[in-house]
């Protein structure tokens, strides 16, 4: 489930055994916990366990089978928790397939288990980043609890500028409010003076520069990413990164949603890709793959400086040549 289902799930009276938060958004990760422990703990010093996944099975049992005290429940933490089928059979199966009514297991991964997945008492929550249309609201609902306005467009940068990771997100709404103050309204402008777009982002803005082949704006933005202390081969290493994944989305038959978990992204970046790869043919985006390769070797192997080589390649890469 979605973590806003658990979420409401939680506040209806729904309960598991076993809560498995697993996607890469650690904002939802650490929410969803937080929800768990106001709910069902008192005293976390006597009914709160946090446990290394290395820890034993048997250790792991013994923690699950303790019973609360003064407490509606006795919790279990374990994080990046990925059993192997060993590891079930000596003795987890059993505990999940019979699990203590008085305890929670709450295990938090980035990466997906599916070991854990086989377990009808286990609740799997999706932590994944949130889909933007979800994240514009967030951002307008917090920014109207605040008594200040911001307008859709406006809160949609703001969400790209931080890849939709909800921890910078919150982080960058908050700071945008104190700068503003109650009663006035977030504009682009403060955004784009305010906030620091991730690299990530940064890149695919570059990349659709050179798609349009904007030739002074693609230049400007390499030259104000190296200015800010960007290194040129790690520069050049996400871009290169990036046409790959072009390339891949403009030759592949697999669906947005295969592409998406493919890539380990939402959809909606997916969507981003294939407008972007409108802009080129794919005998160009493979020629730019080609380029950049060569050009990661030979700054690799210190045949030319990195920072002149960047802004060749993309000349190349825009000129065709």
């Amino acid at each position: 489930m979605k973590y806003l289902e658990f979420k409401n799930g939680l506040n209806a009276g729904q309960e598991y055994a076993v809560y498995l938060f697993e996607g890469e958004d650690a904002f939802f990760r650490e929410s969803g916990v937080s929800l768990l422990k106001n709910k069902f703990i008192t005293n976390p010093e006597l009914n709160l366990v946090n446990l290394d996944a290395s820890t034993e099975i048997g250790e792991i049992i013994s923690s699950l089978e303790g019973y609360p005290f003064m407490s509606q429940k006795r919790m279990t933490i374990i994080r990046e928790f990925y059993p192997k089928q060993e590891q079930i059979k000596k003795g987890l199966a059993k505990y999940l397939e019979n699990p203590f009514s008085s305890s929670v297991l709450v295990i938090i991964n980035q990466k997906t288990s599916d070991q854990l997945k086989k377990f009808e008492s286990v609740c799997i929550v999706d932590c994944s980043k949130a889909d933007i249309s979800l994240l514009v609201r967030w951002i307008k609902a917090e920014c109207s609890s605040q008594n200040v306005s911001i307008d859709g467009e406006t809160a949609k940068l703001l969400s790209e500028y931080c890849l939709s990771d909800m921890t910078r997100i919150k982080t960058e709404t908050h700071k945008l409010i104190d700068y503003v103050g109650s009663g006035e309204t977030i504009k682009i402008e403060d955004v784009e003076n305010l906030v620091s777009q991730d690299l990530e982002y940064k890149i695919y803005e570059l990349t659709d520069k050179i798609g349009k082949r904007d030739f002074d704006k693609a230049l400007l933005m390499i030259k104000d990413m190296l200015n800010k202390g960007e290194m040129a081969t790690r520069l050049l290493s996400y871009i290169y990164n990036y046409f790959r994944r072009l390339l891949h989305v403009s030759i592949s038959s697999m669906t947005e949603q295969e592409l998406a978990k493919s890539f380990g992204v939402k959809e909606y970046a997916i969507t981003k890709m294939k407008s972007q790869t409108a802009m080129f043919k794919k005998k160009a985006l493979k020629s730019a793959v080609d380029m950049l390769s060569d050009a990661d070797y030979k700054i690799k192997s210190g045949q030319c400086e990195a920072g002149d080589f960047a802004y060749l390649t993309i000349f190349k890469i825009m000129t065709g040549k």
